[in-house]
């Protein structure tokens, strides 16, 4: 008896080690995106960091486009509109002369590298008061994760201070 005691404690330590050892891997956190957007902007001098702040922020704007994707609007420039000011409103008074960036990812079948490509390609600034100046090369970085109809979603409020362009 003492024996098979012995045998089931190593088999669920083992077990307890393989669930544990799972969740590693390329799982994707706010740090992990913003490294990995570090990596992609390195030859054109730009540096992605992570804020905690921002992952807030990122939470509410995601469960707010998820409410104006379900809210009918008679024409593409109202949505547009509704949804900057929607997501400015959130970002609040502190943000209304950096550049603030939403972007939006699949997470199924995305890893890390992957997730932080396509939030790359799909960043729309949705701060106009901005529009004649350039970003900074230090951009903030904070997610959030939704799942919407079974799917699951990141997405990314990036934010960089705007600075006049410079002229060449």
């Amino acid at each position: 008896m003492k024996m098979a005691k012995k045998l089931l404690a190593v088999v669920l330590a083992g077990v307890l080690a393989l669930s544990v050892l799972t969740g590693c891997g390329n799982a994707a956190s706010t740090k992990t995106i913003a490294d990995a957007m570090s990596d992609m902007g390195k030859a054109e001098g730009v540096e992605f960091k992570a804020d905690s702040k921002l992952n807030e922020k990122a939470k509410a704007i995601a469960n707010k486009w998820v409410e104006l994707e379900n809210t009918e609007f008679d024409t593409e420039d109202e949505y547009v509109k509704a949804m900057k000011k929607s997501f400015m409103d959130i970002m609040g008074e502190t943000y209304n002369d950096k550049y603030v960036f939403v972007a939006v990812t699949e997470t199924k079948g995305y890893n890390v590298t992957a997730q932080a490509y396509n939030l790359l390609q799909t960043m729309d600034n949705v701060n106009d008061a901005v529009d004649k100046k350039e970003p900074a090369d230090v951009y903030y970085v904070g997610t959030a994760t939704i799942t919407v109809e079974g799917e699951g979603y990141r997405l990314a409020v990036i934010t960089a201070d705007a600075e006049d362009i410079k002229k060449a």
